[in-house]
């Protein structure tokens, strides 16, 4: 039941799953990297299909619900600007490896799907960086637990 919590955590917020299994399961190295990393591999692959779909959906019929007479001007606030820069500025890199840290893996894969969908090579540099966040994280927070 635990590491099936786990998994299911790790799909959604990578990041805040590490304290749940080292400091509250008790669970050993190797079981942390295990579990986090298959939650966040099917995280990938729910959102990929989801962000596909959606993206999909929004080029059909999204402009035409927003149409209007009016010309409407696109608004940037603060959240916008950030992801823009991001993008423009660190690329698939930088989303790639942002997305286990600052980012939910399905914000990340909506970026990354949005913009660099079209490589495939995208989805794998997501991967490696999942694996190795996670390798990162299990190994701070066992040395933690281990100095306590």
């Amino acid at each position: 039941m635990k590491a099936l919590l786990i998994i299911l955590s790790s799909t959604w917020k990578f990041a805040a799953t590490f304290p749940l299994a080292v400091y509250v399961f008790q669970m050993s190295f190797f079981e942390t990297i295990l579990y986090t990393n298959i939650g966040g591999l099917i995280g990938i692959l729910i959102s990929t299909l989801a962000s596909k779909g959606l993206i999909k959906l929004f080029n059909a019929y999204g402009l035409k619900l927003f149409k209007s007479k009016k010309k409407i001007k696109k608004k940037f606030n603060k959240q916008n600007r950030r992801l823009v820069i991001l993008k423009n500025k660190y690329g698939l890199a930088g989303i790639a490896i942002l997305t286990p840290v600052l980012l939910s893996i399905p914000i990340g894969v909506f970026l990354n799907t949005k913009y660099y969908g079209h490589k495939k090579i995208s989805y794998l540099y997501l991967l490696i960086s999942q694996i190795t966040w996670s390798f990162v994280y299990t190994l701070f927070y066992t040395a933690i637990k281990v100095s306590m």
